[in-house]
């Protein structure tokens, strides 16, 4: 058994989980407004091996251009006292952030468990609730739980739409971060081998994160949307079908923001659970977005469906039928390019020899 590292039990840490762009930030925030309350925004981030004093000043929702709530507060302020004095944050090391997205629940990490320890046990010692959001740690729910216990929450929003919102914050024809961390990845799954080296992903850890970054910008920095695409989608589905299954609540964003009576339905919920109720009143669905780059999403995603052998989990009744069903939507909704003149042709071919095959059998028969 791994044993629970909780200094205080009467404190249980809660864990929120999602992927980028998926309002985990606006979600962190709610929490952090609460009394008794630590929130510590992207705690698995890789900027924290380097944070210092300076930087968590200068990095604020206002200027992040991001579209992330809130004003001049910085995100990073519950980590100042937690720095070292050489800099970065005590106990973080550079491979937590993404070297570890899938970590087996039965690896043991005294490096990493003694980080999130210090996490949660400088909140409890000060009497308040340790809240850990971020966007990493979907694929290592079950390893944080064995060994944290806690209450742990999921966020799940439409896939195209989360998508279309790394896309929408391109420079140029280069990728984002947040694709560009997708194809890191999609190098280093397991699962995922097969179509990793077809989209020509380079090989797994290859070096330090940043050397990784670099190459796989260098390599696929004018990808097309449907190579982006199709990484982002493996990660997704890879991602929630390991999350689901370990979470305590769900929280369904597109509807967060659209559906009163479910906001208030999750802070009830968030309140029975782990004793906090956030409020979400003010949430806001933001509009889709309708500049969608030309790709076949839903042979896409039928692809990618095949290449992780997945049609199984998906179809299986429990937490995946949310996956399947925020899937199954966001593909009938995705536009379809235009066919080629080619595949126009050989429908137009097609439909011709459905035609005349019939007269053929009738004329044989006759």
């Amino acid at each position: 058994m791994v044993p629970v590292a909780l200094p205080d039990p009467a404190l249980p840490p809660v864990f929120v989980h999602s992927g980028w762009r998926c309002s985990s930030t606006y979600v962190w925030s709610r929490f952090r407004a609460l009394p008794g309350v630590r929130a510590y925004y992207e705690p698995w981030h890789e900027q924290l091996a380097t944070l210092t004093p300076e930087r968590i000043a200068r990095e604020t929702p206002r200027a992040s251009g991001l579209r992330h709530p809130g004003d001049d507060v910085p995100y990073l302020a519950e980590f100042a006292d937690l720095l070292s004095p050489s800099g970065g944050v005590a106990g973080y090391q550079p491979r937590f952030a993404l070297d570890d997205y899938f970590l087996p629940a039965g690896r043991q990490d005294a490096a990493q468990t003694a980080y999130v320890s210090g996490l949660v046990g400088h909140a409890q010692a000060r009497g308040q609730t340790p809240v850990l959001a971020c966007c990493r740690t979907l694929g290592r729910i079950d390893w944080l739980r064995r060994r944290f216990g806690g209450f742990h929450v999921v966020l799940i929003r439409d896939p195209l739409q989360q998508w279309l919102s790394f896309h929408s914050l391109r420079k140029r024809p280069r990728p984002t971060y947040f694709e560009l961390c997708q194809y890191v990845l999609l190098s280093e799954a397991a699962e995922a081998q097969p179509l990793a080296r077809q989209l020509g992903l380079p090989t797994p850890k290859a070096g330090g994160l940043v050397r990784r970054i670099a190459a796989v910008r260098r390599r696929l920095k004018r990808a097309p949307a449907r190579t982006s695409f199709t990484a982002f989608l493996a990660i997704y589905l890879l991602s929630y079908l390991k999350a689901l299954p370990q979470a305590d609540l769900v929280i369904d964003v597109d509807r967060l923001g659209q559906d009163a009576d479910y906001a208030a339905g999750i802070g009830e919920a968030l309140r029975a659970g782990c004793g906090l109720a956030p409020d979400f009143s003010d949430c806001r669905t933001p509009p889709a977005h309708d500049a969608v780059p030309a790709a076949p999403y839903r042979r896409i995603s039928r692809q990618v469906i095949d290449a992780l052998d997945a049609r199984a989990a998906l179809a299986a009744p429990g937490p995946a039928a949310l996956l399947f069903a925020k899937l199954s939507k966001a593909m009938t909704d995705a536009p379809e390019p235009p066919a080629s003149m080619r595949r126009r042709l050989a429908g137009w071919l097609s439909e011709t020899l459905e035609t005349l095959v019939p007269r053929r059998r009738r004329r044989a028969r006759i």
